[in-house]
């Protein structure tokens, strides 16, 4: 099990209790390592089968938050989370990487043990019966929203990039308002996280990056995307389709390909 604590005597107490917790040597744990590049270093050398993972590392609040996301998309293991941020913070971060359970400090000795105990039963049964796809676990992109402070768009809940001038609005479903972050452009973001949005997203025009699985209707060359539940106000946006060019083109042709 891959230990990622940047306490040194922390992360040797949680060696230690998990030690006298599993004394057949049921859990070898790997680290503790203290920072991101060293987990995946371990994690390449390795080849843990689960991982336990603090999410603030050195003052930067979602370091941990990444590693998992690295984990995820390179070679899926269970997570869980051991995290001494406030929980309404740290617990919404975790949910966004999909980990088996999340744990807060200062942390009982037990619960660690139970908790690892049964994500140990669950693989055991996994493994027996068949296996996750990667694919179902939920990503998200960061974005630099501040000075120091990074905010996760789930992918599941974007609905539209809009774009004026570097000033990029991303608004998500059921949510009132738009996170704002800057960025040398819509294509320039775009481009850059193509892998994460190349499935789902299209990029229409310099202006809008569009949900196609949030589309509710074509009609009289507007898109409409869902916005809010129907018992909510402004429950959609319409968004102009460009009249020239090939987007208009390409668009048609994944929309047949996806309805």
């Amino acid at each position: 099990m891959l230990l990622l604590e940047d306490d040194p005597i922390l992360g040797e107490l949680i060696r230690s209790d998990l030690d006298e917790m599993f004394p057949m040597g049921q859990i070898e744990v790997v680290g503790p390592a203290f920072t991101v590049s060293e987990a995946v270093g371990l994690l390449q050398a390795e080849l843990p089968d689960m991982a336990l993972l603090d999410i603030e590392l050195s003052g930067d609040r979602t370091a941990g938050i990444r590693l998992a996301q690295h984990i995820n998309q390179t070679r899926p293991i269970p997570l869980v989370f051991l995290s001494g941020l406030p929980r309404n913070e740290g617990f919404e971060l975790a949910k966004l990487t999909a980990p088996y359970s999340y744990l807060t400090k200062p942390y009982q000795s037990q619960q660690l043990a139970d908790t690892l105990e049964l994500l140990m039963v669950r693989e055991n049964q996994r493994k027996a019966g068949g296996t996750v796809s990667a694919s179902t676990i939920p990503k998200a992109i960061f974005v630099s929203t501040g000075y120091g402070e990074l905010t996760p768009l789930p992918l599941d809940k974007l609905v539209l990039l809009e774009a004026d001038g570097k000033i990029i609005r991303a608004y998500l479903q059921d949510e009132e308002r738009p996170i704002v972050f800057t960025s040398p452009g819509l294509k320039n973001f775009f481009m850059d996280y193509q892998r994460e949005l190349e499935g789902d997203f299209f990029h229409l025009s310099r202006k809008h990056v569009i949900s196609l699985s949030k589309i509710q209707q074509v009609k009289d060359n507007h898109i409409r995307l869902v916005r809010h539940s129907p018992d909510s106000k402004h429950t959609y946006f319409e968004i102009p389709i460009p009249k020239n060019g090939d987007s208009r083109r390409l668009l048609f042709s994944r929309l047949r390909g996806s309805w």
